[in-house]
């Protein structure tokens, strides 16, 4: 039996109203499984873009070892603000961004885990386990 919180994100990917406090929740226990599997695998991917407004390519959704703060620093998924000098920079976890942009993150999640899953294939750590795992969250949001 899969997660329920993988079940409840691909019912909200698929368009049926969620509430956002269950919403949010979902979008940290699915962070805090993506920081495991990424921290595993070592592979950054620069994900779908989920900027607002006019500047739609500001922000990207990107898996990569990311520094938090001072003290925090590890791999996992962020939003992150995309510049072509200084590469990409953490500014939110999945479940802190706003709610104007919280819809832009559900609908990013199928092409995320697809792209994950395709750079997990072709790297070195293919055979993984993590891998597995990419696939079949993938595989989830696919249907």
């Amino acid at each position: 039996m899969e997660s329920p919180h993988l079940i409840f994100l691909r019912n909200a990917v698929s368009g049926q109203t969620v509430p956002v406090v269950p919403l949010r929740d979902a979008l940290h226990r699915l962070d805090h499984m993506l920081t495991g599997l990424a921290g595993d695998l070592h592979i950054p991917y620069a994900g779908p873009y989920v900027g607002l407004g006019q500047m739609t390519r500001q922000h990207q959704l990107c898996i990569a070892e990311h520094q938090w703060s001072a003290q925090e620093r590890g791999w996992g998924v962020a939003i992150c603000v995309s510049h072509p000098v200084h590469g990409w920079r953490a500014e939110w976890r999945l479940a802190t961004v706003s709610r104007e942009r919280l819809p832009l993150i559900v609908q990013a999640l199928p092409a995320l885990f697809a792209g994950y899953a395709a750079a997990a294939d072709a790297s070195p750590a293919a055979q993984r386990p993590s891998t597995k795992r990419i696939h079949e969250i993938a595989g989830i949001f696919a249907h």
